[in-house]
C-alpha cells in the first residue's frame, strides 16, 4: 500500500482510489502542488462560505442531533487524487516514458547540483524544473522546461555532466507528446483544487472531456500511443459509474462517483449547464433522455426543500427589503443602464415557489456569468437553497490538506506551548495569509 499522495514511475505498489488517507511524511503539503497563475479563477464564492455539514442525500435531520445516524453520511473520492492515480497507471504501463523520463530526472537532479549548469541557464534566461514523487505534475513541469531548452542547448547543458545523458531527436518527440496528452490533466487538476470556488461542478465535464481528449489525440501520437490507451482505460475503470450513468444505465448512488450530485453540480453551475452533453455525440432522443433524468434528479432535490413563506420570501428579495423601514420611504430611482431588475420583476411569487418553473427559468437564461454573480442576483428562491447545499461539497479534498499542513508546520517544537487560542490564531492567518 502506497500513501494518498506518493507518485512516480518507481512505485510499483497498486493503489485505490479509496485510500485517500495519510500525506507523505516528506511533503506535508500533500496536493498543494505548483500552480500557475493564469489558471486560478477569481471567481470569490462569498455567499458559499458559512456551510454546516449535512447529509446531501437526507437533509432532514441534524448530525448533531441524530449522532447515531451519522454513519450514513456520504463519503465522496478526492477527484484530484483519483486523477493522479489514472495518470500514474497510464505512465506505468507506457513503453517509451519510463526511460526518457528518467533521462530528465537525471539532469534535473544534477542541474541543480552543478554551478557550471547554473550559470549557463542564466545567461540561457532558462531553468529546469525539480521533480518531486509526491506531486504528478513536477514531472509534467519538468519535461516542458526541458522542451523549452530544445535540443541545441539540452546537449550543451548534458554534455557539462559528469554521466553524461543524451537526448536524441526521439525523445523530444516522445517528451513533445507527453505534454500534449497530459496537458488538459494538469489544467483540470489545477482548477479543482481551488480554495474560492465551487469545484464540484467540474468532475462530470472535465471527466467527459478527458475521454474524449484521449479519443482525438490517438491517431495524432507516434510512440506514446499505449500512455493514451493506459489513460483512457484506467479513466473508465475509476470514473466507471459515471460513465454508466452517462449511458443511462443503472448505478448504485454509494459507488465511486456514482452520487448524482455530480451531475446536478454540473447543470446548475452557469458555466456549464447542459453544455457539455454536446461532447457525448448522442442523438436527440437519448440526448433528451439524459436531460430529462437529470433534471428530474434536480426536482426531486428541490422537492425536499421546505417551503418558505410569504414573509420569507419577501426577506430574501432585495427589490423589498427597503419596504417597511420607514413610513414615507423615498422613491428609489433606478440607476442609469442598469436592467437587473427586469427579469426578475416577471417572475411573480407563486411561480417562484414552483420548484419545475424555477428549474425551467434558470435552464432557459440566456445569461452567462460568473457562478457567484450569477446566484448572487438570482431571485429563484429554493434553486439558491439547493445551490447552497449542494456546492457545500468540493470535488478535491486538497485544500482542507493543506489546512491540516500548515496546522502541522505551526507545531514545531519552539510553538509546542502555546496555548489553545494562539494554535487557533496561528492557524487562521496562516491559512489567511493571501488577505492580510
Amino acid at each position: 500500500m502506497i500513501k494518498a499522495y506518493r507518485f512516480g514511475l518507481s512505485v510499483e505498489d497498486d493503489a485505490d482510489d479509496s485510500d485517500v488517507s495519510l500525506l507523505d511524511d516528506d511533503d506535508p503539503d500533500g496536493l498543494s502542488i505548483t500552480t500557475n497563475t493564469s489558471l486560478q479563477v477569481a471567481d470569490e464564492d462569498n455567499d458559499l462560505t458559512n456551510f454546516t455539514i449535512i447529509d446531501i442525500q437526507h437533509n432532514t435531520h441534524n448530525f448533531d442531533d441524530d449522532d447515531d445516524k451519522s454513519s450514513s453520511a456520504l463519503r465522496l473520492s478526492c477527484f484530484a487524487h483519483t486523477l493522479q492515480l489514472s495518470i500514474r497507471d497510464g505512465l506505468k504501463k507506457a513503453s517509451h516514458v519510463p526511460k526518457v523520463l528518467a533521462k530528465c530526472q537525471a539532469l534535473a537532479k544534477f542541474s541543480h547540483k552543478s554551478t557550471k549548469i547554473a550559470d549557463m541557464l542564466d545567461q540561457l534566461n532558462k531553468h529546469i524544473n525539480k521533480s518531486n514523487v509526491t506531486r504528478w505534475n513536477s514531472e509534467y513541469l519538468l519535461i516542458k522546461s526541458i522542451l523549452s531548452l530544445g535540443k541545441i542547448d539540452a546537449d550543451a547543458i548534458t554534455s557539462l555532466m559528469d554521466n553524461l545523458v543524451k537526448f536524441s531527436n526521439n525523445d523530444f518527440i516522445i517528451l513533445e507528446e507527453i505534454v500534449i496528452i497530459l496537458d488538459p490533466f494538469y489544467e483540470i487538476s489545477i482548477k479543482c483544487q481551488a480554495e474560492a470556488v465551487v469545484t464540484a461542478s467540474l468532475v462530470v465535464p472535465s471527466v467527459l472531456h478527458l475521454i474524449n481528449h484521449l479519443r482525438d489525440i490517438k491517431r495524432d501520437v507516434k510512440f506514446c500511443s499505449r500512455l493514451v490507451q493506459q489513460s483512457q482505460s484506467s479513466l473508465e475503470k475509476r470514473f466507471c459509474s459515471i460513465m454508466d450513468r452517462l449511458n443511462q444505465a443503472d448505478v448504485i448512488d454509494d459507488e465511486h462517483y456514482g452520487d448524482p450530485l455530480y451531475f446536478m453540480a454540473a447543470v446548475l453551475d452557469p458555466a456549464f449547464k447542459f453544455f457539455w452533453v454536446r461532447d457525448l455525440q448522442l442523438s436527440v432522443q437519448m440526448e433528451n433522455r439524459l436531460k430529462q433524468h437529470i433534471i428530474q434528479l434536480i426536482v426531486d432535490e428541490m422537492n425536499k426543500e421546505p417551503i418558505l413563506s410569504s414573509g420569507h420570501f419577501d426577506r430574501i428579495s432585495p427589490a423589498r427589503t427597503s419596504a417597511g423601514s420607514t413610513s414615507t420611504p423615498k422613491a428609489k430611482r433606478r440607476k442609469l443602464f442598469d436592467y437587473d431588475d427586469v427579469n426578475s420583476a416577471d417572475l411573480n411569487e407563486s411561480n417562484a415557489l414552483d420548484p419545475v418553473v424555477e428549474l425551467d427559468a434558470y435552464l432557459n437564461d440566456p445569461v452567462r456569468l460568473p457562478f457567484s454573480d450569477y446566484w448572487h442576483r438570482s431571485q429563484l428562491s429554493i434553486l439558491k437553497r439547493l445551490i447552497t447545499r449542494i456546492f457545500s461539497v468540493q470535488a478535491s479534498s486538497a485544500p482542507i490538506e493543506r489546512v491540516f499542513s500548515h496546522v502541522g508546520l505551526i507545531l514545531t517544537p519552539k510553538r509546542i506551548n502555546m496555548n489553545e487560542q494562539m494554535l487557533r490564531d496561528r492557524a487562521f492567518l496562516r491559512v489567511n495569509q493571501n488577505l492580510l
